[in-house]
């Protein structure tokens, strides 16, 4: 068994006061001992942040590509093949990929990260798949919130079925895209979609999200407590579901506390940021209910979500009032002092944990 350091430090001096209080002899706490390994470097975590770098970048390419009409055409000209067929050979490599990756993972199952990296290529050649099916002559008037509708639907039915919370997770960002396109199509012209703008709108996508996530961990419970149901293969979909939920919702409320209900900047720029001091104070309380809820609950998602934000929020409201009021100066010494008690706070809640948990041991 793999730990780091400072496992290592609290299982070593449990092992040695075991053997003080008799608990065990020194043969069986020298074999504890020789059970486990110390490493230096978190390779699991660069394992972890390397996949979605990558990921991440290749989604970025990829949506690049997918969002120029010009380039999709300039490619299909290119490789001088009509846009049907392409998006027929797109579809295979995707089904290619995907069922190279569930043989991949039955034969490495250990190899999580990479397993579910994979799948990422399945999910790439679907995107495009797409793309050229839009291109097509059938498609090419049809709305794009038709084709965001059917990615998510894919993503969604095939993230189930593998067991693929990489796949879910793009179905879900799929689906924060089909919402906000779709609503903006019914929009139009005066882009509000009954009476809210596309903040307001990413509100109510992420309490939909947030209420799926809900859904999944009630069947979790359920099935704790020894009832039957129906839907309990969801459960493992809980937290990606409810992250991207709260990611949706805080993110949004931040914005609105930016832009209030405006879709127009000339509106907007004409109106004093105090006008929407209540909407800031709506994101506030929600950070504070979360971060509340957080450690009540010991739940790291929902703290860490509440804190982040509320810091956000905070320095948000901060450059909003008193960039322009304030000598810089100033503002950027009150802005290091801010940090500067954050960090100290922060080392002295670290250390009482820290203290805690050599007392528990």
């Amino acid at each position: 068994m793999k730990i780091n350091k400072r496992q290592a430090k609290t299982l070593s001096e449990a092992i040695s006061q075991w053997e003080k209080d008799k608990r065990i002899n020194a043969d069986t706490a020298e074999s504890l001992r020789n059970s486990y390994e110390v490493v230096g470097f978190d390779w699991k975590l660069l394992a972890v942040y390397s996949f979605w770098i990558a990921i991440t970048c290749f989604v970025i390419s990829i949506g690049v590509l997918l969002a120029d009409d010009y380039l999709m055409a300039l490619l299909a000209n290119l490789i001088d093949t009509p846009a049907s067929i392409l998006s027929v050979v797109s579809a295979g490599l995707a089904i290619a990929s995907f069922a190279f990756g569930v043989k991949r993972r039955r034969r490495y199952p250990e190899k999580y990260f990479s397993n579910e990296a994979m799948y990422f290529f399945g999910v790439l050649w679907t995107a495009v798949s797409i793309g050229f099916l839009r291109e097509t002559a059938l498609f090419a008037d049809t709305h794009i919130a038709f084709f965001l509708l059917v990615l998510t639907l894919i993503y969604g039915v095939i993230g189930f079925r593998l067991s693929s919370m990489l796949i879910w997770i793009f179905a879900l960002l799929s689906f924060a895209a089909w919402g906000l396109e779709q609503t903006s199509y019914f929009a139009e012209p005066s882009d509000y979609f009954m009476g809210l703008n596309m903040a307001w709108r990413l509100v109510i996508i992420g309490l939909i999200v947030l209420a799926t996530a809900w859904f999944f961990a009630k069947n979790k419970a359920d099935i704790a407590a020894g009832t039957p149901v129906a839907t309990n293969r969801f459960a493992y979909l809980q937290e990606p579901t409810r992250f991207i939920g709260l990611f949706y919702l805080l993110f949004a409320l931040w914005l609105v506390s930016l832009f209030g209900n405006h879709t127009n900047a000339a509106t907007w720029s004409k109106v004093s940021q105090v006008s929407f001091l209540p909407w800031a104070l709506l994101s506030g309380l929600v950070c504070l209910g979360l971060l509340y809820h957080g450690i009540k609950h010991a739940d790291k998602l929902t703290r860490s979500f509440g804190i982040t934000f509320l810091l956000i929020n905070l320095y948000t409201r901060y450059f909003e009032y008193f960039w322009d009021a304030m000598h810089k100066t100033v503002f950027f010494a009150l802005l290091a002092l801010s940090f500067w008690l954050i960090g100290t706070q922060a080392e002295k809640l670290w250390q009482l944990s820290h203290i805690k948990e050599n007392e528990d041991d």
